[in-house]
């Protein structure tokens, strides 16, 4: 199977007191600005999923 990679999800650092006090993350979404709206759509829904 290959696998091709139309974007990251990644974890954003909110700084030390933040991460060991508080049971919140946040992250960010990173795609190319020409991918298809469904492909962001689901880049988008998997972010909420996480």
């Amino acid at each position: 199977m290959d696998e091709v990679s139309i974007g990251k999800i990644s974890k954003q650092w909110t700084g030390l007191l933040r991460e060991a006090f508080t049971d919140s993350d946040n992250f960010g979404i990173q795609f190319p600005m020409d991918l298809d709206v469904r492909m962001k759509a689901v880049m988008i829904g998997a972010c909420f999923l996480i």
